[in-house]
């Protein structure tokens, strides 16, 4: 269960990047969607935490399952996939076979996230065009995180209550 708190954080930098990939698929409507982050509403961010809870738990179980294949441990990999995105972190060292594990691991997770995350957002009301837009504004833009993150601890709040 720690696993799963602690992946939040790692599972949302996964979706940050696939919605740069989702907008790699369309250029053209990558510059016709030229969004403000202001124009980012409240409800469109608890529809964008909804798709993300949605995709974390259906990724927190695949990286589950893929790592009790190849015998990893779910903390481990989450320290070798933070370690390449910062260097500079204080871990171990990767071991040969740890490295391979993980390159063979991120492109099936990379699919699988792709394909959840757009059932998700069909799930939950949010066009591509606008999660896109959503995710260039929390890349870019601090006060649309703060938001973001208020409205994602409000959820968690509530889901823990019920």
């Amino acid at each position: 269960m720690k696993f799963f708190k602690q992946s939040a954080a790692f599972v949302l930098g996964f979706l940050l990047m696939a919605g740069s990939v989702l907008a790699q698929g369309n250029p053209m409507q990558q510059k016709m969607q030229q969004t403000q982050p202001d124009s980012i509403s409240d409800e469109e961010l608890k529809k964008f935490a909804a798709v993300t809870s949605e995709v974390n738990e259906k990724i927190d179980a695949e990286i589950v399952s893929l790592l009790a294949d190849k015998e990893m441990d779910p903390e481990r990999f989450q320290e070798i996939m933070m370690k390449q995105r910062n260097p500079q972190t204080d871990s171990a060292d990767v071991s040969e076979q740890e490295q391979k594990t993980v390159d063979e691991i991120q492109p099936k997770l990379m699919k699988v996230q792709q394909k959840e995350i757009m059932n998700a957002m069909e799930n939950n009301g949010l066009q591509p065009q606008r999660f896109q837009a959503i995710v260039k504004a929390l890349q870019s833009n601090p006060e649309v995180v703060k938001r973001y993150q208020k409205i994602t601890q409000e959820q968690q709040q509530q889901n823990g209550q019920n």
